[in-house]
């Protein structure tokens, strides 16, 4: 696990290199890496490189060579697959000088060309330069577990591209600035996130998940070399023994992921994702395994007491840690510099500070991200599953219904009125909004004071293969969307900064591909959800685990804006000075506050967008 930064271009010297390497040392604190390599014309290609040493601890020093010299590769992430391949490549002729993950690449691509990107099984960006060719490819793995943002001019005679792990990085190079892009404000206002390509500054995009760039003298272009399975006109069949080929696959999954040379934990809190990497581990024979769990401070809801019960069923060496909101004003900042964006899943929160205190022992931490979008985890997946084949008139009535039904009930019960609130919206497109967002389009209508914008939907995948339920069209939107462009970008970004590397058995390629082929009913049969996981590996789990409900990390962000955060939220977001104020109408939202103040609504989600929002700004801006 590294850090990747460079450009195609001028040659503006070596300390732009390193400026921009050292903004994200925090990702490979164990060495660094520069090259210069010819492109063409008066364009160069520097490489450069931060590196978190986790296999080959001696040989894996990048930029790396291949033995020829003819490509050269700057590589974050890991290939899990590297043994096999490198096998099947020593058959082709292939000639390897060290036994790294990192030179496989190399060679494969020697071998396949951007065919090879089809053969990993891992998580990885990298810039890969082509001395016969003199051109440059940059890739990003099929879910984009592994982030690479990229700054694109042409103002000048010699073109220019950029590239970095990291947004903070890529605004060391002296021809990138940080401008805001307010079309990012105006999506973010209802999704929580930007999505991809694009991102809050100008000029600054994504690598889309599952596509490599090839740049040359004559530009540059993208193309996608996978389809996600769910949106696959042609799927697997459905399994003739889905308990057997599921633990099959997701063992496989386990036992690629353990393939390291420092030691591997992983994180457990008190649900059936991250149990069942757990329980994995121990019946694939890993020893000493320790695992981690976060709560908040004084939370009656707090998952620590079962995460610990969990570990102890297990077999592990377990670890809890609590927290509190004293630390909130000072780590926004921070951590909205390393994601790049605001901080608008306060999950970063505890995911840091576990991943700091994982640190202390280990290099690698096993997570759960994934098990939801791929096998139907969330709430939300029932009801779609429910509702998905009726008319947009009629779920909108019942909609209405609910919504109705709710009006008077406590005001904690949030999933109720969400759910009400999806339902009202009618048509998918706005039901997903509803599921996952902050403010509604016309909440957001109602306080945009910034230039007049038009589709709220830009960029987001909303239909999968033509053949596909209700179900699968909703989990496709998850995988394509919230997924990369927020949940893995999360804990990448959250894990890097503590220089551990995070990695997700269930977000494999043959996992996805296997759960696609699922009939529905084997991901969500009546109100049971995540069938396939809890029937497969209700044997080697505690009871408790599998029928204990859905929790998900909740920190009591309602309470904040009425006690610690109320005075910091109106001295930033409702100052003179705001930065949001440029966008939005103050008076609005100072309404908004109050009425949350005194518990008439709820809008805790609205409200932390908003000040992560302001947090993000005058850091960046």
């Amino acid at each position: 696990m590294c850090g990747i930064a460079g450009w195609v271009g001028p040659n503006i010297g070596s300390e732009a290199l390193y400026r921009m390497t050292e903004a994200i040392s925090h990702r490979g604190p164990d060495g660094f890496g520069h090259e210069f390599l010819p492109v063409g014309g008066n364009s160069v290609a520097a490489f450069g490189h931060r590196r978190l040493s986790i296999i080959d601890l001696a040989g894996g020093t990048q930029p790396m060579h291949s033995i020829d010299k003819r490509f050269t590769v700057t590589f974050n992430g890991e290939i899990y697959n590297y043994i096999e391949l490198r096998e099947e490549l020593l058959q082709l002729g292939a000639s390897f000088a060290t036994v790294s993950d990192t030179e496989v690449i190399v060679e494969a691509w020697r071998a396949w060309g951007t065919g090879c990107l089809t053969r990993f099984r891992g998580m990885f960006a990298f810039a890969l330069h082509d001395n016969e060719t003199r051109q440059v490819y940059l890739a990003r793995d099929p879910f984009g577990k592994k982030p690479v943002f990229y700054f694109r001019t042409r103002s000048s005679d010699t073109p220019l591209l950029v590239f970095c792990s990291e947004i903070a990085g890529l605004l060391e190079h002296p021809y990138v600035s940080a401008e805001l892009n307010e079309r990012a404000v105006w999506e973010y206002l209802i999704w929580r996130f930007v999505p991809g390509p694009e991102t809050f500054f100008k000029g600054i995009a994504k690598l889309p998940p599952a596509s490599v760039m090839t740049i040359s003298e004559d530009g540059d272009t993208v193309e996608r070399y996978w389809t996600p399975p769910e949106q696959c006109e042609k799927r697997a069949p459905a399994p003739k023994d889905p308990i057997g080929e599921f633990l099959e696959v997701f063992d496989e999954s386990v036992r690629l992921r353990l393939r390291a040379d420092v030691p591997i934990g992983a994180f457990l809190s008190s649900g059936l994702d991250s149990a069942s990497i757990v329980a994995s581990l121990v019946h694939l024979g890993a020893q000493d395994v320790r695992t981690y769990s976060i709560g908040y401070r004084g939370d009656p809801g707090s998952e620590l007491k079962a995460a610990a019960e969990t570990a102890a069923a297990i077999g592990t060496q377990h670890q809890s840690m609590e927290f509190d909101s004293d630390d909130i004003e000072t780590l926004i900042p921070e951590l909205s510099r390393h994601l790049g964006a605001p901080i608008a899943e306060t999950a970063c929160i505890p995911i840091y500070l576990m991943s700091k205190e994982s640190a202390k022992h280990e290099k690698v931490i096993l997570s759960g991200e994934g098990a939801d979008e791929l096998f139907g985890g969330y709430p939300k997946y029932r009801v779609e599953k429910m509702v998905g084949g009726l008319p947009t008139f009629l779920v909108s009535i019942l909609g209405h219904a609910l919504f109705a039904g709710t009006s008077m009930v406590p005001f904690e019960m949030r999933r109720l009125r969400i759910a009400a609130r999806a339902l009202r919206s009618g048509d998918v497109r706005s039901r997903m909004i509803a599921w996952f967002g902050a403010l509604s389009p016309k909440e957001r209508e109602a306080i945009w004071l910034g230039q007049p914008m038009t589709s709220e939907y830009s960029n987001v995948p909303f239909e999968p293969a033509t053949s596909s339920t209700a179900l699968r069209r909703v989990l496709h939107f998850d995988q394509t969307s919230w997924l990369p462009d927020n949940l893995l970008e999360r804990i990448d970004m959250m894990t890097m900064a503590a220089s551990l590397e995070a990695r997700t058995p269930f977000m494999d390629v043959k996992l996805a591909e296997f759960s696609a082929s699922l009939p529905d009913e084997w991901r969500i049969n009546g109100s049971t959800t995540k069938r396939i996981i809890r029937e497969a590996l209700g044997p080697r789990l505690p009871q408790a685990v599998l029928t204990r409900p859905k929790i998900g990390f909740r920190l009591p962000v309602d309470e904040w804006f009425r006690g610690p955060l109320r005075d910091p939220f109106d001295e930033l977001v409702l100052s003179s000075d705001s930065r949001v104020g440029r966008f939005i109408d103050l008076e609005y939202v100072g309404r908004m506050a109050r009425e949350h103040q005194s518990k008439r609504v709820n809008s805790d989600k609205s409200l932390w967008s908003l000040y992560a929002l302001e947090v993000f700004l005058r850091e960046f801006f």
